[in-house]
């Protein structure tokens, strides 16, 4: 598990030979109760750490193929697992473990909402694959939609698996405008610095 210069803020990776590029799991100490996102497999000593750190009471997934280690990681810690209403059909019969939907029309839990904002981006793999943005950080978390192959650079998924382009161009363009200070990817490397300048540079190619 390793921790970053933002404050609670906690990632650990695996690394995918074919891709050549790291997958990553999220853990945001304290915000209601600690919350993890798109979370990988954790050993035991990362488990005894987010423990240490006082739990994780909610899990929150981008999209139906980030499910990766939820559902036991649900049982471990006693959390809550949140998900997309529009993955519920993707997720088929692992949406039994599903806690809480959330869509445009049904927010997150209140507890969430005050340190977490969500933005919809269509055209992907997913019908609405959730952005999370967290507020306090001025960071944003994206999970199969924009990542990254080469470190400092942004990209988005190979065009054969964007439903729409248009579209998810579109959607992101909110998004790239804003002056993040940190990128978060569920897929490849990770800005914690130049992040508004890798979104500036994302924007341009797209335009």
């Amino acid at each position: 598990m390793k921790t970053t210069r933002l404050p609670g803020l906690h990632y650990w990776s695996a690394y995918q030979p074919d891709r050549r590029i790291d997958f990553n799991g999220f853990f945001l100490e304290g915000l209601a109760g600690g919350v993890l996102i798109d979370p990988l497999p954790l050993d035991a000593a990362q488990l005894e750490f987010v423990r240490s750190r006082g739990g994780a009471r909610w899990i929150l997934l981008t999209n139906a193929d980030h499910w990766r280690d939820s559902a036991r990681l649900k049982r471990e810690l006693g959390a809550r697992l949140c998900a997309p209403a529009a993955e519920r059909e993707r997720l088929a019969a692992r949406a039994a473990d599903v806690s809480d939907w959330f869509s445009a029309e049904q927010p997150l839990p209140r507890e969430l909402t005050e340190g977490l904002e969500v933005h919809w981006l269509g055209g992907g793999k997913s019908p609405a694959e959730a952005v999370f943005v967290a507020k306090r950080l001025n960071a944003v978390f994206f999970g199969d939609a924009v990542r990254s192959h080469e470190s400092g650079t942004l990209r988005l998924l190979p065009p054969e698996k964007l439903s729409a382009p248009a579209v998810l161009h579109q959607d992101l363009r909110p998004l790239l405008e804003r002056p993040f200070e940190a990128v978060l990817l569920g897929d490849g490397d990770n800005l914690l610095t130049g992040a508004a300048g890798a979104l500036s540079n994302l924007a341009r190619r797209l335009a």
